[in-house]
C-alpha cells in the first residue's frame, strides 16, 4: 500500500517537472531574438558593410525582431 502511494507521489513529481520543463523551453524559444545585439554581433554586422548605429538598429528592427516565430505550413507536399 505504502509502494503505491510512494510510487504515485513520483509520477505525479516526474510528470510536473516534465510540463515545467516544457514550459521553460517554450518561453526561452518565444523569446528568441528579442534582445538587443550584443557587442560580437554589433561588430559581425559592421565587417559585412552596416558600419553605421542608424543602420544596425534599422537591421534589427526589419530583419531580426520582427521575423516570424513560427513556420507556416503552406499546404506544401
Amino acid at each position: 500500500m505504502i509502494d503505491a502511494v510512494v510510487g504515485a507521489v513520483i509520477m505525479v513529481v516526474a510528470t510536473t517537472s516534465l510540463l515545467y520543463s516544457i514550459e521553460v523551453a517554450e518561453k526561452a524559444f518565444a523569446q528568441a531574438g528579442q534582445y538587443p545585439l550584443n557587442a560580437e554581433e554589433r561588430e559581425l554586422l559592421k565587417n559585412v558593410g552596416l558600419d553605421n548605429d542608424d543602420l544596425l538598429d534599422e537591421f534589427w528592427g526589419q530583419n531580426i525582431k520582427n521575423s516570424p516565430r513560427q513556420i507556416a505550413n503552406n499546404g506544401g507536399s
